[in-house]
């Protein structure tokens, strides 16, 4: 048995004071446990991390994917439980090898702010779902909460949000009321959707109001993470 030490620092962008923490994460023979130390209005956390190789094989150079992979199940497990809890800039010390910095969006989940579900509850049907170390998503659910990491990770891309939650209310089956988000999603894949200016400025063009996507993206956000939050409730 291995065991391999770290420090995250998190300077977040979101938690709610009722949230709990998630302490461990277990994928195959190696474990992963945070030491959450969450104070009131502190911009910065900083969490430490043991993570436990029971491979026989194990090979250090491994270590940093399952710290990382730990904060991203973090991430959308905080969030399905109270959404847009958790969120921000994550840099990790510590280690023979090198953390990536992960940053994290919680702004796909803001729209169903006032939807909680236990943690426990979302922990027990997360891990039924199997998707532990994978990476290639397969069932509806697991695609679904990749794109939801996808849109995550990434810059604020209104085409992007569009085209993704298209996908993750396809795939849960959630179609009704979302008629404008796939006429949107319709319009991108035509090419008839107007295309923006990088900038967006409205000062210098106040025409781009008539085409804020962001209410047709926030109410299939809300659709999509309410679905989610129902599956992990049954």
């Amino acid at each position: 048995m291995n065991k391999h030490h770290f420090e995250a620092e998190i300077t977040w962008s979101g938690w709610a004071a009722e949230v709990e923490a998630l302490e461990e994460r277990v994928y195959g023979e190696v474990r992963v446990r945070a030491e959450w130390n969450v104070p009131g209005d502190a911009p910065v956390i900083r969490v430490p991390l043991r993570v436990i190789d029971e491979r026989e094989r194990g090979d250090a150079r491994d270590i940093p994917a399952f710290v990382e992979l730990f904060f991203h199940d973090a991430f959308l497990l905080l969030n399905l439980a109270t959404p847009g809890s958790f969120g921000g800039v994550i840099s990790v010390t510590g280690g023979v090898y090198r953390v990536r910095e992960l940053i994290f969006d919680a702004r796909v989940f803001e729209s169903a702010k006032r939807s909680f579900v236990p943690l426990r509850e979302v922990v027990r049907w997360y891990d039924a779902l199997q998707i532990g170390t994978r990476q290639l998503s397969t069932s509806p659910e697991a695609k679904a909460l990749f794109h939801l990491l996808h849109l995550a990770r990434g810059p604020e891309n209104d085409e992007m949000s569009v085209l993704r939650l298209a996908q993750c209310a396809e795939v849960l089956n959630v179609t009704e009321s979302l008629a404008p988000l796939f006429a949107l999603r319709d319009a991108i894949v035509r090419g008839t959707a107007p295309v923006l200016h990088p900038m967006q400025d409205d000062a210098l063009d106040a025409s781009i109001d008539e085409h804020d996507w962001t209410v047709a993206v926030d109410h299939a956000s809300s659709a999509v993470v309410r679905t989610l939050q129902t599956l992990a409730h049954r």
